[in-house]
C-alpha cells in the first residue's frame, strides 16, 4: 500500500475525531467557566487522545481540587 493510499484512508477517519474532540473540549471548558476556553478547543484539535487525557486531568482533578479548597 502506498503512502498516498494510506493518507486517503486515514484522513477521513482522523479529522472528524479531532474536530469532535476539539469542539467538545471547547464547549466543556466554556461551560465550566475556564478563562481560556478557546485555547482548550485549539489544543484539542492537535492530537488524540493525549490532549483529551491532559484536559480531563487538569479540569477534573487539579482545578476542581483547587476550587473546592477555596470554598472551605
Amino acid at each position: 500500500m502506498r503512502e498516498t493510499d494510506l493518507i486517503r484512508i486515514l484522513l477521513p477517519i482522523v479529522l472528524p475525531i479531532l474536530f469532535i474532540q476539539g469542539l467538545w473540549m471547547f464547549k466543556d471548558a466554556k461551560k465550566r467557566g475556564e478563562k481560556y476556553y478557546w485555547l482548550w478547543g485549539v489544543f484539542g484539535l492537535l492530537n488524540t487522545p493525549g490532549n483529551l487525557i491532559i484536559y480531563l486531568i487538569i479540569t477534573r482533578v487539579i482545578i476542581d481540587r483547587y476550587r473546592n479548597s477555596d470554598k472551605t
